[in-house]
């Protein structure tokens, strides 16, 4: 599947690829911390993705959770 980031919140792009995927936010929280060692802090993740102020990495964290990787491609 591809998904192009059209300058949508980061939380409504994020619930986006988790649903794709059949989880909830609170179940890929669950991965991420048995996977990674993340906090298991909902309210912490959530507000995070909701101020969009998550780091890079942990967006390539989430990413890779869900089975997905980031793509840089030049604009046509």
């Amino acid at each position: 599947m591809d998904y192009k980031y059209e300058n949508i919140p980061l939380l409504d792009f994020v619930k986006t690829l988790t649903i794709y995927r059949g989880l909830t936010l609170r179940k890929l929280l669950k991965k991420l911390h048995e996977e990674k060692g993340y906090s298991n802090s909902y309210a912490g993740f959530y507000n995070k993705l909701k101020n969009q102020t998550l780091k890079f990495n942990e967006l390539n964290d989430i990413t890779t959770a869900l089975g997905y990787e980031i793509i840089f491609r030049d604009i046509k």
